[in-house]
């Protein structure tokens, strides 16, 4: 099978309605990227960045480009694949064992039942090094999935990548170099379903391991933020991204920009009773690029520079990404019975339920 080049017809996708119930939000900062087109708007957005990144790595992003129709779509490609039969979508399961989040990943049954109640399908990035099979509903939509993507990279990604050197007053393509979209390295736009469950809490609280996570419109809430005075919801608009620090940027600025603490909570009792569905792009340094702090003139003259991590030296992107994703497919499919604490050379994992 090849990618089509016509796009086919697809049910629309409707959001779900908003939930009636009073819950406690996250008070969120937004960078508006189209400033970057004007005069003084990376310094603006810099500063704005140095005002809020130290508290909070949750951020929204406007002026981003794309439209309400073009995320919808999005939604009614991962809505009609999730429809897709059991059989079929396990023919392209991903080899979470040896850290591959690439395809599918079921919901976990039987006596691993109670540890998530999620589906996912991860289409990584379009280069050589990634080619492999995928349903045919993918390859009808192929194209539309790789402009959705690359515009996710090249006009969204590496612009706010430049925003933060600038704030670290460094090169500003420092991290944009180490982000190169034809280098080796996973980068992945990820359609997600989670099913309705009677727990309550859907995904514990965790940091991503990637550089940036990028969460588009879903008005189902559940998305929690831990926030000095505790948990908090992060409300989704239509006309936003939201936008959380990972660990790799926070390892390469040196701890500076944090990477976010977060979980996904059952769903408020007016909406708990239908699939909640997310679309997430997860972007990643190259799979080279070692972990190691910048030197940053910011840092330094705050006294926050830091030295290579104890463990981390040595430690590349992938390397990490897929001791992560190894360590977590271990206490999914009940390989191990309790929570390892050890990711890889000597660097503990943190809990936070």
């Amino acid at each position: 099978m090849s990618p089509a080049t016509i796009i086919k017809e697809l049910p629309d996708y409707e959001y779900p309605p908003q939930t009636s119930e009073k819950l406690e939000w996250a008070d969120l900062e937004a960078l508006d990227i189209s400033k970057l087109s004007q005069p003084g708007g990376i310094e603006e957005l810099s500063s704005q960045v140095l005002n809020f990144i130290d508290k909070n790595g949750f951020f929204y992003v406007t002026g981003h480009g794309f439209s309400g129709e073009d995320i919808k779509r999005q939604y009614a490609i991962a809505q009609e694949f999730f429809d897709l039969s059991l059989e079929e979508k396990t023919k392209y399961l991903a080899n979470t064992a040896a850290g591959d989040f690439r395809g599918y990943k079921a919901q976990a049954t039987g006596e691993n039942a109670g540890k998530d109640n999620d589906e996912r399908y991860n289409i990584p990035k379009f280069t050589p090094e990634h080619e492999r099979p995928h349903p045919q509903l993918i390859l009808d939509h192929y194209e539309e999935i790789k402009s959705f993507s690359l515009h996710i990279h090249n006009n969204i990604l590496l612009p706010l990548l430049r925003i933060f050197a600038h704030a670290l007053e460094i090169d500003e393509e420092y991290f944009v170099e180490r982000h190169r979209y034809d280098a080796k390295g996973l980068e992945y736009l990820r359609y997600m379903k989670y099913h309705p469950s009677p727990k309550e809490l859907w995904a514990i609280g965790h940091t991503d391991y990637n550089t940036l996570t990028f969460l588009f419109h879903q008005p189902i809430a559940g998305l929690q933020v831990q926030t000095p005075t505790g948990w908090k919801y992060v409300r989704s608009s239509p006309d936003s991204i939201i936008v959380n620090v990972a660990d790799a940027l926070e390892f390469l600025s040196g701890g500076y920009l944090k990477s976010t603490v977060h979980r996904v909570v059952r769903p408020p009792e007016d909406q708990n009773q239908k699939p909640r569905l997310s679309l997430i792009y997860f972007a990643r340094p190259e799979a080279d690029v070692r972990l190691v702090p910048v030197r940053s003139p910011l840092l330094e003259r705050l006294g926050l520079q830091k030295e290579v991590e104890e463990g981390l030296g040595g430690v590349t992107a992938e390397e990490w990404a897929r001791a992560r994703i190894a360590k977590d497919h271990r206490f999914r499919a009940g390989l191990v019975k309790t929570r390892e604490t050890e990711i890889i050379a000597g660097v503990k994992q943190k809990y936070y339920d």
